[in-house]
């Protein structure tokens, strides 16, 4: 058996760049974000076309289901408001008061996140109220700003 059967000494040995910086690894995770980022930009397409009839005979809602529903979205709509208005001041406080950015920037997130349960639960009262499915973002803010 010879020597360099035994040692495998090779190129590889002293100069890898590739192994040192994982670049496979490296590879499939920028194909993972860019998927991510991709299916954030693309529109879904819905799954059925139905009206808002059809869909309360689905769903089991009865005509005096929806006034309760509208008035509990817009419970929750101010409770995530408020929410979100309490993380956005505690963020400020922890900016200035203990100066933690990083604490400032996870309450700006959590705020953030309240926001936008709040208005998904609008955006669904809205539904509701028009008694039609399928609006747009431009459609419910017609209908908070005006035309």
């Amino acid at each position: 058996m010879a020597v360099r059967d035994i040692f495998k000494i090779s190129r590889k040995t002293f100069l890898n760049p590739s192994g040192w910086l994982d670049l496979n690894g490296l590879i499939e995770q920028n194909k993972t974000i860019w998927s991510v980022l991709k299916n954030l930009f693309t529109k879904v397409e819905p799954t059925r076309q139905e009206t808002f009839e059809q869909a309360m005979v689905r769903q089991g809602l009865a005509e005096a289901d929806i006034p309760r529903l509208m008035s509990r979205f817009a419970l929750y709509v101010w409770l995530f408001l408020g929410c979100g208005l309490a993380a956005f001041a505690y963020a400020f406080y922890l900016l200035f008061a203990h100066h933690l950015f990083l604490g400032w920037l996870l309450s700006m997130s959590v705020s953030a996140f309240f926001a936008t349960q709040a208005f998904r639960y609008d955006f669904w009262g809205l539904q509701l109220r028009r008694r039609t499915l399928g609006l747009s973002f431009a459609d419910w803010k017609k209908s908070r700003l005006g035309e």
